[in-house]
């Protein structure tokens, strides 16, 4: 039997797993959501809709993401 590939299933996967390691960055950096918001230029309840799986972030702001779980302090020291 052929398996059906869902693609909202996969981002929906890809999001649980950016949120998951964005929160391990952000307490590795011991930031709070609010801090990590004002660096992003967004709103609080948006990170915290991301991080609880309730939105999911454009493509834009997954590679912002990204860059924040790859190198927090480049994007701490250098966003606002």
């Amino acid at each position: 039997m052929k398996q059906q590939f869902d693609s909202h299933t996969s981002t929906t996967v890809q999001d649980e797993e950016l949120a998951d390691e964005m929160i391990r960055a952000r307490r590795q950096m011991k930031i709070s959501q609010a801090q990590l918001a004002t660096k992003l230029g967004i709103s609080t309840r948006t990170v915290e809709s991301w991080e609880k799986g309730k939105r999911h972030p454009c493509k834009p702001s997954r590679a912002l993401i990204r860059l924040f779980i790859k190198s927090p302090e480049f994007v701490l020291d250098n966003l606002k």
